[in-house]
């Protein structure tokens, strides 16, 4: 699909543009702001994240996945949002109070009020970014988005110069919706979709309440720690925390959220042809860990001076909460493309099941580690990912007819590519007479060596993502000098590209080099070569 492959494309490009504006504003307010003030904010922006799953109700992935669509389905969409955003901008006004007396911190009572009018101005750029997400337009939302970006980190940062405080992100939330809504109108200046009508509210209303209940409890899942963690041990060791969060996710924003952006749009276009999801599904994960779990191997390698690089050494007492929590973090990989695998496959209600089957034990476990500190806290998500995980893939491995093995084996070049991307920094270590508490140069020519090894890899191991790589190639190929083709060309052969058939490995097993011949950049038409077998594609 060339369609998906611009997509992620544009996605990338903007979450690669986004992260630096991101990281402009944690450089500047971790040097700024003490930790007490990021855990008081932090704390505000968890109580929001709350109701983020209540404030969309399922409407936009409804408009995304809805196999037909018709106008006044967009503006019931609409009517919907609204009325949850009036009256969740009015709750939190009129409770604001009583939520800051409850977790013991006063400051919230001003910071929950201000973000809480965001929800206004998300119900009538929402829909917009929806229909965007539908037709794959997603050069249109990297605008919107980075054109928000800028305005949200620019406030934000503006405001802490200049001695707002922790109050700086409640302006700067404030800001994203606001600049959201303005810059959708602007690429999408279609405004008839904006009246109030009740056409199939009743669809709505029921693929949104479980949607609503899916994303309440995802939102449940993150908040619970931090609020915890904020009544026992005050609001520094919740900013110690999310601090050390935010390094940790890092390579997720990059990774994760990018392809989870396009999954769900992707993965619906595949289900309205009739397809089966399974090898889609598959290859998304391959490549979705290809990046995941080496940008994670490095995070843990190389917290000391990303740590000091990024937050400052005042922060110092966090490189242990990042080095647990990325190590942590490698175990939930397949949440990411769970939840939009079963809508895409009509599961809908399924995600609801699981996280009310998985939530109330990793709540427990978490609220009890939460009274022992933030490292007890970070160390507990060894216990509560696999569950998580465990319970959301038999749902999805039942509804995909997916097997166990067939899901290890789409992971085993990615684990090889991690590995083989741990050895540069592995061997700056030991150079450093094994000490982690590399100089930044240090670890430039540690994560340059590691990726060198990762694309080494990549190619040996004839990775799905190898055929991205090539394809990518050729594009620079086409743009770079005549002397430069030729080397290019030598490259792209070794990842797999125009090499023809390859002989069939033992056990009738083909090999990825052949699967990938011809098909680069599809990400969501097959499934990793290793799983086919050369009989089974003759019956295709």
């Amino acid at each position: 699909m060339a369609s998906v492959r611009r997509a992620v494309v544009a996605v990338y490009f903007e979450r690669y543009a986004t992260l630096i504006l991101n990281f402009a504003t944690l450089y500047v307010s971790s040097r700024l702001l003490t930790p007490n003030e990021i855990g008081a904010a932090f704390l505000g922006a968890s109580l929001v994240a709350l109701a983020e799953g209540l404030r969309d109700f399922g409407v936009t992935n409804y408009i995304v996945s809805a196999e037909n669509l018709s106008k006044q389905e967009i503006r019931t969409s609409f009517t919907m949002m609204l009325a949850v955003a009036i009256v969740l901008t009015t709750a939190f006004i009129a409770t604001a109070g009583l939520y800051a007396e409850f977790a013991h911190e006063p400051r919230l009572e001003n910071f929950v009020r201000i973000v809480a009018f965001g929800y206004l101005f998300s119900s009538i750029g929402s829909p917009i970014v929806a229909l965007l997400r539908r037709d794959l337009k997603f050069w249109s939302i990297a605008v919107i988005n980075l054109g928000s970006a800028l305005v949200g980190n620019i406030t934000t940062i503006g405001l802490v110069m200049t001695g707002f405080g922790y109050m700086s992100f409640a302006w700067g939330s404030l800001s994203y919706p606001l600049s959201t809504f303005l810059f959708a109108i602007l690429m999408r200046p279609d405004l008839s979709i904006f009246r109030i009508e009740f056409a199939k509210w009743r669809e709505i209303l029921a693929f949104g309440g479980f949607n609503t209940a899916t994303g309440l409890l995802t939102s449940l899942g993150a908040v619970i720690p931090a609020f915890v963690l904020g009544r026992a041990s005050g609001s520094t060791d919740v900013g110690l925390y999310s601090r050390g969060q935010q390094v940790t996710e890092m390579p997720s924003r990059l990774v994760i959220s990018a392809i989870a952006a396009v999954a769900l749009p992707g993965f619906a276009a595949h289900a309205r042809t009739g397809r089966p999801l399974k090898d889609p599904y598959l290859k998304a994960v391959a490549n979705l860990t290809a990046f995941h779990w080496p940008g994670l191997a490095m995070v843990i390698l190389f917290a000391h001076p990303l740590v000091h690089t990024v937050l400052g050494p005042q922060w110092e007492t966090s490189i242990p909460l990042v080095q647990v929590m990325a190590a942590a973090t490698m175990l939930y990989f397949p949440v990411p493309l769970m939840f939009p695998a079963l809508v895409a496959a009509g599961g809908i209600r399924d995600t609801a099941k699981a996280w009310m089957i998985s939530l109330p034990i990793t709540s427990l476990i978490m609220i009890l580690a939460a009274q022992h500190g933030p490292f007890v806290l970070a160390v507990s998500i060894f216990a509560t990912t696999p569950i998580q995980v465990g319970v959301g893939l038999f749902f999805l491995m039942r509804r995909l007819k997916l097997s166990v093995g067939e899901y290890l084996r789409a992971l085993v070049p990615s684990v090889a590519a991690t590995l083989a991307a741990a050895l540069g920094p592995l061997v700056i270590i030991a150079l450093n007479g094994f000490d982690m508490n590399v100089s930044i140069l240090q670890a430039v020519l540690g994560g340059g060596l590691g990726g060198l090894f990762w694309f080494l890899t990549m190619g040996w191991s004839r990775h799905p993502f190898a055929g991205e790589l090539a394809y990518l190639l050729g594009r620079a190929q086409a743009l770079a000098p005549a002397s430069l083709h030729a080397p290019l060309a030598v490259i792209r052969r070794f990842l797999g590209e125009d090499t023809g058939q390859a002989p069939e490995r033992p056990g009738g097993v083909q090999s990825a080099w052949s699967s990938i011949k011809g098909r680069a950049g599809r990400l969501f038409e097959r499934s990793p070569g290793w799983l086919t077998s050369r009989e089974g594609k003759g019956n295709r």
